[in-house]
């Protein structure tokens, strides 16, 4: 697994969105690393790639919050996937590694926040998994599948 030494940053317009998705008050993801990665794949499947708005302003998340833990492998797996071209992953290639995860997350995040929008009455788990319905991606089969009850015959 290799390291990132860069920065990464998250753009202020939709902090309250990631807050919502992840860390200490979130129901769906434990850290904000995680639910900014989940934004950042949803991002990509769905093609929607949005640069950072200088003027929204940005935060810094030091590069070391991505390191010893699957964040890494999905910014060097989305640039891979982006690029389609190997040379992405040249240690002196970091930083574009890095913008492309924070814009996928980034746009991914704007599709969360219309779906939190649409969907307002509910909550945000709720929201989210209603929104990923609409793009073909199903909640998982339930550990306790109901067991069949079979009538007796007399």
């Amino acid at each position: 697994m290799r390291l990132i030494h860069s920065p990464v940053r998250r753009s202020k317009a939709f902090e309250s969105t990631l807050q919502a998705l992840g860390g200490k008050d979130a129901k769906l993801f434990p850290t904000l690393r995680e639910a900014m990665s989940f934004s950042a794949i949803l991002g990509y499947k769905e093609r929607r790639k949005k640069p950072l708005d200088p003027n929204a302003g940005t935060e810094d998340i030091a590069g070391a919050q991505f390191q010893l833990n699957e964040a890494v492998d999905i910014i060097f797996a989305l640039a891979l996937a982006d690029t389609k071209n190997s040379d992405i992953l040249r240690p002196e290639q970091e930083k574009d590694c890095v913008q492309i995860y924070e814009e996928y997350a980034n746009g991914g995040l704007e599709l969360v926040q219309s779906w939190i929008d649409r969907y307002s009455d509910n909550s945000v788990e709720d929201a989210v998994w209603r929104g990923l319905n609409t793009i073909g991606v199903k909640p998982p089969k339930s550990s306790n599948p109901a067991v069949d009850v079979v009538e007796p015959t007399f």
